[in-house]
């Protein structure tokens, strides 16, 4: 499980945890910069419970600078598996005559807008493993598959892009966009709402695609049926004035 972080765009404080059945676990931090809980329950168990609370300042910037010689994001003009292209996400791209729009930011821009247009919203046309080329093809799905398809598009410019997961006001759920660096920040990208990430997202992890950031992941020995289920809560604090 990964726990939200600081960044340029937000800060972290007054993080509580708790776990059922236990209290110890650790926290490391994973190659993308996600920090990271993990622990072991030895014991015979019938439910597993994680809360997880605090506050997020947002919206401290628009964009956030990169920590790294740029030629360390290379790897993230690299497809994976969910995001590589097919002939629907070529084709697609070609429609989108990018070469008539000069600058990565703006590229990012028309991609996102035509692809909260161009797709449906669906909860129930793909599943947690579906790729970009199969969901296009579908012409519908979820915030991953918005995601994944962007991310397929942004590395066929050459523009280095990470998946994020975090949360937003009014969801009840976890929310997945993407990050593109552009002229030297990375600056956030909602296909799924059609709106730069602002002051509303908090995020928790990043990585190539989705599989880097599942929100749970982990290991059951013996007889076991799992039924995982997730509930997020954010509600907007107005910020106190002397």
């Amino acid at each position: 499980m990964f726990l939200p972080q600081d960044t340029s765009r937000q800060t972290i404080s007054g993080l509580s945890i708790h776990i059922s059945d236990k209290e110890d676990y650790c926290v490391s931090e994973d190659n993308f910069g996600n920090k990271k809980l993990y622990g072991l329950i030895e014991g015979t168990h019938d439910r597993f419970n994680v809360t997880i609370s605090g506050e997020a300042q947002t919206g401290l910037d628009i964009f956030e600078e990169y920590t790294a010689n740029p030629s360390a994001y290379a790897f993230l003009k690299a497809q994976t598996p969910l995001t590589a292209a097919g002939d629907c996400i070529r084709k697609y791209h070609r429609n989108l005559e990018l070469e008539k729009i000069a600058g990565d930011y703006d590229k990012a821009l028309c991609m996102m807008n035509t692809l909260h247009y161009t797709f449906t919203y669906d909860t129930e046309a793909t599943e947690v493993h579906e790729t970009a080329e199969n969901a296009l093809a579908l012409g519908r799905g979820v915030c991953q598959d918005y995601a994944h398809i962007m991310l397929s598009l942004l590395r066929m410019e050459g523009i280095p892009a990470r998946y994020v997961v975090g949360m937003t006001l009014g969801e009840g759920a976890s929310h997945a966009w993407v990050e593109a660096l552009c002229n030297g920040y990375w600056y956030g990208f909602d296909p799924t709402d059609n709106k730069l990430v602002n002051a509303d997202y908090i995020r928790v992890s990043c990585g190539r695609d989705s599989s880097d950031c599942a929100v749970i992941r982990g290991n059951f020995y013996g007889c076991v049926t799992q039924r995982q289920t997730e509930k997020v809560t954010v509600s907007e604090k107005e910020q106190e004035h002397d």
